[in-house]
């Protein structure tokens, strides 16, 4: 039997097994999937639980202190109101940031969890944190973890697979220190940075281009889920976005004003890609963060402002029955944003003279939001009021559900969600499964500094001048002064917690010394460097007296370098320096380069400004291996490579014409269908154009137009399709009716360049007309040999099949005759049990189904083993 053969008749084989299957099922017809049986224990367990915890898992708070003995606040709220989850923060003094801060979170988890499991329905903790990256204020836990980049650090290197090396380092380290929420990652769309303005959101953002913040965030989400191995779920915020907000929503509610559609082109769409659009389980977010912002136009009701989306059920509601969101919305987790910021207070009360928390948590919860975030819960911050207010929150709710039905449903429906997301982070909700190792937390974390140093040298973005223009590096012997905004912020207010400066006074000055002093290459004397604050710069700009001799310094000076961060006169009141610095006659007066290193966003400096300068890199990062980084650049060794994912006006740096195909670029184009040769008319052919390259050499995003055409010897030219990019390529098919040479070329945006493909479609053969032959003179007759008769050979039997059919394959012929036989043994056996057994059902299913068991039985043994 030829091996085409003995194919069909092995799938004839499986089918007749798989048609046993089905007639004799030995067990359920279906078994449970994961997902069935999550549902089953999502249900056993809620109504395994009392109303009082049931309550208690709508709550995520926050607390004073890192005692959880059994007299804490915490462990009142643990055991008597059921809370559900905790928020971890350095300014509440539950840890210190030092070397031995792994060692010192992971007992307190410990100590939470062990709480929780040791009463009622023994449901886990949620303990969440911050970890955004960049080290203060954003990374809560800072002592002994990897120093990580921030969303734009990973934006400006514009590479996916960074954002999921940062997630997997995220997701690891949190992991092993017993955390198991992640408040992140950010999912803003910055489309118009307000460098000045109340809306300034830095770097807490992948960029400005709907479509790559979307990309980063999925990367990162899936990588915190490898890395932690499931043990860490994701809170994307902040939903629906505010990167087109007038203010940021913290000290007072902010409104953005767009319709629902726009908003679903632009700040939607990052959420969109993590939840609805994401292309596997890991790369799905596990929750969203609503945010305390006013939208216009969301209901499509004219263009009515809704209240703060965390507080309006019809605008949420609006959202989240999208397409894009409701399936994910079935079992994905909504959580509120703090609910006790001041926006809030503002918002609820105007005059600040009351903190209504009772209405502020039933809002936001009947707005959508399953779990909600008591953190601030108080008008004036005091621990002692927040803990009544949240005592008193919880007993409130518990009523509520008692009394209203409704109320319940809705609490219910939460819950079921709450437990779902646990569930799948514990499987075994005991002890053990939720505990870590303080040991081994502190063996785990820190150990990423590699990753983030590659992230760094890739980030670095040179924004002025151009790279034939650089200045040399600094030569032995030249007076390097360097300015720092190194401002003091302080964790809590402790005495464990003194002031610190994120970003050293000295922080530049050590790392020239550690690549280029005498320990380095020694091209740097310790004697001709000198480190001062923009607090003494801005002095002596002020002509106030001071110590130093600054303008002594700057009169001397080679080199001015100026370590910037971002400009924020409430947190930063020395952060505008530089721009006094540069707007200020005296700057032109020195003999020295000025350098601006950008330590945070790079678009805080004019055009005026920047062309004042020597030097400009954008760094985006305070931590160290981004200081490293900006200062191997100076010195030549580091070429910047990364660019800006967000616009930047004071070097003409415009994000959305950079991301468009590059127009210099010649687009390539290849002919993937027909194969070869010259084929006849109609002929399909399939194009693909690219990859496409934006204005950075990336290849450029999904949905990307690009017009295919056709080219003819007579120099006509036709559009014959537009098709979208995928992954930087586009292809494109169609048909060719008419013979002729035709030539493809493909052109998207202001790329109109592309390689040229031929193709020659041959016309078809025209019949050749049959001429008869003109009468020729009769010869004489030729005596001719007598032929030799050649045997013909015997005509080939052709089976007797109807024109048109096809005859059947024997393994088929095979299978209907085991079937005839089958049905005639069982119609005989029939017979042979007589007619007053005829009438008892259970013997004749029994000899039916013996009867076809036998007979396709022994078919399947003939054709595994026979022939």
């Amino acid at each position: 039997m030829s091996d085409n053969g003995r194919f069909k008749q092995h799938q004839i084989a499986r089918l007749g097994l798989a048609l046993l299957c089905f007639l004799l099922p030995l067990s359920p017809l279906h078994a449970q999937g994961p997902e069935e049986d999550l549902d089953a224990r999502v249900e056993t367990l809620l109504s395994t639980m009392s109303l009082e915890e049931r309550v208690g898992q709508l709550f995520l708070i926050t607390f004073v202190g890192d005692n959880a003995d059994p007299g804490s606040d915490i462990a009142r709220l643990i055991g008597q109101d059921r809370v559900g989850g905790v928020v971890l923060l350095a300014a509440n003094a539950n840890f210190v940031n030092n070397e031995q801060t792994p060692r010192q979170v992971a007992e307190l988890t410990n100590a939470l969890q062990a709480l929780a499991m040791s009463q009622g329905a023994r449901v886990p903790l949620l303990i969440a944190v911050d970890h955004e990256g960049d080290g203060y204020p954003y990374t809560r836990i800072t002592g002994g973890t990897t120093p990580l980049p921030n969303a734009m650090a990973i934006g400006a290197a514009w590479d996916p697979a960074n954002a999921r090396d940062v997630g997997q380092i995220t997701g690891l380290e949190l992991a092993a220190l017993g955390v198991n929420l992640l408040l992140g990652p950010s999912l803003d769309v910055l489309r118009n940075p307000r460098p000045s303005g109340q809306g300034d959101m830095g770097t807490r953002t992948f960029g400005g281009d709907p479509w790559w913040v979307g990309r980063m965030g999925r990367a990162y989400i899936e990588g915190v889920h490898q890395g932690s191995g499931g043990r860490v779920a994701t809170v994307a915020k902040h939903f629906p976005g505010h990167g087109g907000s007038d203010r940021l929503p913290d000290e007072e509610v902010a409104t953005v004003d767009k319709s629902l559609q726009e908003l679903k082109e632009v700040e939607l769409a990052p959420f969109i890609a993590v939840t609805g659009g994401a292309p596997g389980e890991e790369a799905v977010t596990d929750a969203l963060m609503s945010s305390h912002i006013r939208y216009r136009g969301v209901q499509g009701e004219g263009r009515r402002f809704t209240a703060p989306i965390s507080f309006d059920a019809e605008g949420m509601g609006a959202i989240l029955r999208l397409d894009e969101f409701a399936p994910w919305r079935r079992t994905g987790l909504m959580v509120s944003d703090s609910l006790g910021v001041p926006a809030v207070r503002k918002y609820f009360d105007p005059t600040l003279g009351s903190f209504p928390h009772r209405r502020i948590a039933k809002e936001a919860f009947l707005a959508g939001n399953d779990l909600l975030l008591l953190s601030q819960f108080d008008l004036h911050n005091d621990w002692a009021a927040q803990v009544d207010n949240i005592h008193d929150t919880i007993a409130f709710f518990r009523q509520e559900y008692w009394t209203n039905p409704a109320f319940a449903a809705r609490v219910d429906e939460a819950v079921r969600r709450i437990l779902r997301l646990k569930l799948r982070l514990y499987p075994e909700f005991t002890l053990e499964a939720v505990q870590v190792h303080p040991e081994a937390a502190a063996q785990v974390c820190g150990l990423g500094g590699q990753v983030t140093q590659r992230i760094a040298n890739e980030a670095l973005t040179l924004l002025y001048p151009e790279a034939d223009a650089l200045p040399p590096p600094p030569r032995r012997g030249e007076s390097i002064l360097i300015f720092t905004d190194a401002r003091q912020v302080r964790e809590c207010f402790t005495a464990q917690c003194q002031p610190f400066a994120p970003l050293s006074r000295t922080a530049v000055e050590e790392a020239i010394l550690r690549a280029y002093g005498p320990q380095g290459t020694d091209q740097v004397d310790p004697a001709d460097i000198a480190s001062l604050s923009f607090g003494q710069l801005k002095k002596y700009l002020n002509g106030e007296p001071q110590e130093e001799d600054v303008a002594g310094l700057l009169a001397a000076a080679d080199w001015i370098l100026l370590a910037q961060q971002d400009l924020n006169p409430v947190k930063g009141p020395n952060s505008d320096a530089v721009k006094l610095f540069l707007n200020d006659s005296r700057s032109a007066l020195y003999d020295a380069r000025l350098v601006v290193f950008a330590f945070n966003a790079p678009y805080y400096l004019d055009t005026t400004e920047i062309s004042k300068l020597s030097l400009y890199l954008g760094a985006y990062s305070k931590v160290e291996p981004f200081v490293e980084a900006a200062v191997r650049a100076l010195f030549g060794e580091l070429l910047p490579q990364g660019a800006p994912p967000v616009d930047v006006e004071g070097v003409n740096y415009d994000l959305q014409r950079q991301l468009a195909p590059d127009p210099d670029q010649t687009i390539p184009l290849t002919l993937l269908e027909p194969g070869g040769g010259a084929p006849l008319p109609p002929v399909e052919v399939r194009l693909r154009a690219g990859p496409l390259l934006d204005g950075n050499g990336h290849p450029v995003a999904d949905g990307q137009t690009v017009a295919f055409y056709a080219e003819y010897a007579d120099g006509s030219r036709t559009l014959l399709r537009r098709a979208e990019t995928v992954d930087g390529s586009a292809e494109a098919s169609f048909s060719l009716q008419a013979p002729g040479v035709v030539r493809f070329r493909a052109e998207s945006g202001p790329a109109t360049r592309s390689q040229s493909v031929a193709l020659t479609v041959a016309a078809p053969p025209t019949a050749t007309p049959t001429r008869t032959p003109a009468p020729s003179p009769t010869a004489a007759p030729t005596p001719s040999r007598t032929p030799t008769l050649t045997p013909s050979p015997s005509p080939t039997p052709v089976p007797l099949v109807p024109p048109g059919a096809e005859a059947l394959p024997p393994a088929v012929a095979d299978l209907l005759l085991a079937l005839v036989a089958t049905a005639l043994i069982a119609l005989a056996g029939l017979a042979l049990l007589g007619a007053e057994r005829r009438r008892q059902r259970v013997l004749v299913v029994r000899w039916l189904a013996l009867a076809v068991t036998g007979g396709m039985g022994g078919y399947l043994a003939y054709a595994l083993l026979g022939g």
